[in-house]
């Protein structure tokens, strides 16, 4: 019986050494996740709120104005780096200068949000 108990015990250890411990799982490589709202007014405005819990360093960020209007300014544009703090929320501003209606796309990192307007000079309406 002393053999079988050992050797049980000896099975047991070989296969808690082989598998995964659950806590040993790395959570903070969790990525951010983003929510951009886009607004007009004086230009263009987006909110982008980090949702997740973990802070956003260095995201590249691009906008992109164009469509069967006129437009001169904004219409590519990547901006410098952003940083965002988990549950916080950046506000950005983008001038445009045009006459008619607008495509607006807004990228920060991989998150994309798509807009459509109408521009008369350097104000933004109609924002959807």
């Amino acid at each position: 019986m002393g053999k079988e108990v050992i050797g049980i015990l000896v099975v047991g250890l070989l296969i808690a050494t082989i598998l995964p411990v659950g806590s040993a799982i790395d959570q903070s490589t969790e990525a951010s996740q983003l929510e951009i709202t886009l607004k007009g007014g004086m230009g263009i405005t987006a909110f982008v709120k980090n949702t997740g819990t973990t802070d956003l360093e260095n995201a590249t960020i691009s906008i992109v104005v164009d469509g069967p209007g006129i437009i001169w300014g904004t219409q590519k544009t990547t901006g410098p780096y952003l940083d965002i703090k988990a549950g916080k929320t950046q506000i950005l501003k983008s001038p445009v200068l045009g006459f008619g209606p607008a495509d607006i796309e807004f990228t920060v990192d991989t998150t994309t949000q798509t807009a459509s307007g109408k521009v008369l000079l350097w104000f933004v309406y109609g924002v959807k």
